[in-house]
């Protein structure tokens, strides 16, 4: 689930994940990370940002003094909302451990201002219509002192793309489900595709960490050494950090890779810190208390309501990233009554929903209402296309044309987290008003997973939802009949070769066309509900360093970067 996987690859375990913006019709070099041989010029799919609503200005981070000497060591500690259910990338269907993994591509900014895919695991690469050769970095070393090799990535690809348990699958869709991938040395792999995708690139970097990090590579051995299940509770990757221990409901603790393959400024090895400590603490007031009492380093998706009493905070500093958050939705059961088969009836709820009303109060001034599955800024967004007003008398006519006995009663699984369960109770009051008594059924995060995805044991539900970097991704696990996302189980005629036809072009035009084209038929079928988009925003530690002060893209504090002035 993004934010269905919520959690941000922030300091490591997730980054803030970039909206899919408008793709260029050009490409450009990749920078060099620091660390491993030089890249060769490889292929990237350039994005250009564009502006999304106003949004508050962020303040920025203290810039460290010119020249001042790099300080290593420490602890740091990151607070996050929701629990570990697998730290093996492949089965995560929320956070997982990526501060111990890399990604074969990383995402991040060019010298023009656009994004794009550059080298990390992989150092080059070339593509084709139905093919992408990757050429790896030699020498570089899993946490169990295996290699990584052409062999093990191929191993890694095909559990991506043919376990049916996999959630990387769906953001692969164009890769050959029956060969994805062979080996033609001990460094190259060959990716084989069944159609073109835009997105496939994207999909194979660090991006999709914001969505749990998927595509993220493990160790070959340790899965054969002790199995699959064994990964769930021990990560194994060739990231800055080792899996130091975890204990379920309470934190996750990490160390310094003391044989990581990439060097720092000062040139040393990578990373600066000796460890992290990630604590789970759901509810958001808390979370900020922390932060405010000085325990604890990080905090993300600070409420609305906190804001100002964060700007004021003196040994923290405030940011805000218009181009990540979470889109807050519901969506209806196809299967079941009394939304199946019923358009009338999901309509009528659609226009009892007065999005600005809820924006407004669960927001606290922190964000605007969203009508559209995409966002301001992103390839297929079109404030043109057609959405549900919000109108009483016409959802009070659209349940009289649905012909359902009255009186109605409609359950509604929620997440326990605080603003699921405002939100919630506003949605309950809304109904009420045209004649539908919402009954809230709220559970933690992983008995709604269990209810919603696993039992198909609900008539409505809400979530919230992370933007990835290219759209396609997530529609298709969304809309693809067995997506990981697919929770509503709707077919809707038209829509997957639709997102199919958009991941197969790369002129922005056709692409922006086809997405609009699936908005409406998304529109037309009212499975879904939009509501509003909280932009993802922050509070960081003076001490911390290496948090980039105002970017709209790449506001990650990653494991591999961040470092602090003083260690007490």
């Amino acid at each position: 689930m993004r934010s269905r996987r919520s959690v941000l690859r922030l300091i490591g375990l997730g980054g803030v994940g970039s909206l899919g913006l408008m793709v260029a019709c050009r490409t450009s070099p990749p920078a060099v990370l620091s660390g491993g041989p030089p890249a060769t010029t490889a292929p990237i799919v350039p994005v250009q940002a564009t502006a999304p609503p106003v949004v508050a200005a962020p303040t920025t981070a203290p810039a460290p003094a010119a020249n001042a000497a790099i300080k290593r060591g420490g602890q740091a500690t990151i607070l996050q909302t929701n629990d570990f259910v697998s730290m093996d990338p492949v089965f995560a269907s929320g956070p997982t451990a990526s501060a111990c993994y890399d990604y074969l591509l990383a995402w991040r900014p060019n010298p023009d201002g656009t994004y794009g895919v550059q080298p990390l695991l992989a150092r080059a690469w070339e593509t084709s219509a139905d093919k992408i050769v990757f050429h790896l970095r030699d020498g570089i070393k899993f946490h169990d002192g295996s290699d990584l090799t052409a062999d093990v990535v191929v191993w890694n690809i095909n559990r991506m793309v043919q376990n049916p348990k996999s959630f990387a699958r769906n953001y692969l869709s164009a890769v050959d489900a029956n060969n994805p991938a062979t080996t033609t040395d001990p460094l190259t792999v060959q990716l084989n595709l069944t159609r073109p995708s835009a997105a496939v690139l994207s999909s194979l970097s660090d991006a999709t960490s914001n969505g749990g990090g998927t595509t993220a590579i493990v160790s070959k051995k340790a899965a054969e050494d002790h199995g699959e299940e064994w990964l769930a509770l021990n990560p194994v990757g060739t990231g800055p950090f080792r899996f130091a221990s975890f204990a379920s409901g309470d934190k996750l603790q990490v160390q310094r890779n003391e044989n990581y393959w990439r060097t720092g400024a000062d040139g040393k090895p990578l990373p600066y810190l000796d460890g992290i400590t990630y604590r789970v603490i759901i509810e958001a007031t808390t979370q900020f208390n922390e932060l405010r009492a000085g325990t604890s380093d990080f905090a993300q998706n600070i409420r609305g309501r906190d804001v100002p009493a964060g700007r004021q905070i003196a040994h923290a500093h405030y940011l805000e990233s218009p181009f990540s958050g979470n889109k807050r939705q519901y969506f209806f059961n196809s299967l079941k009554p009394p939304f199946q088969d019923n358009l009338n009836l999901r309509q009528a709820i659609h226009h009892a929903v007065d999005r600005e009303a809820i924006a407004r109060a669960v927001g606290g001034g922190f964000g605007f209402p969203l009508p559209y599955e995409f966002v301001p800024g992103s390839i297929g967004y079109d404030p043109a296309a057609p959405y549900y007003e919000f109108k009483p008398d016409k959802a009070r006519a659209k349940l009289q044309a649905s012909g359902v006995t009255m009186p109605l009663e409609v359950r509604m699984t929620v997440n326990s987290r605080e603003q699921d369960v405002q939100q919630a109770q506003l949605i309950q009051q809304m109904v009420d008003k045209i004649g539908i008594k919402l009954n809230l059924e709220v559970v933690e995060r992983v008995a709604w997973g269990e209810k919603v995805r696993i039992q198909n044991d609900f008539q409505m539900a809400s979530r919230q939802s992370g933007v990835q970097v290219d759209p396609t991704d997530d529609l298709l696990v969304t809309w693809a009949e067995g997506g990981n996302s697919a929770y509503h189980r709707a077919h809707v005629p038209g829509l997957i070769d639709t997102l199919h036809q958009a991941d197969a072009e790369y002129d922005a035009a056709k692409r922006q066309a086809l997405f609009v084209e699936a908005q409406k038929l998304m529109y037309e079928s009212a499975w879904f509900g939009y509501i509003w988009f909280e932009p993802g925003n922050f509070l960081v530690h003076n001490r911390i360093q290496g948090f980039p002060a105002a970017s709209t893209h790449d506001s990650r504090l990653t494991t591999h970067d961040s470092r602090l002035t003083t260690h007490d």
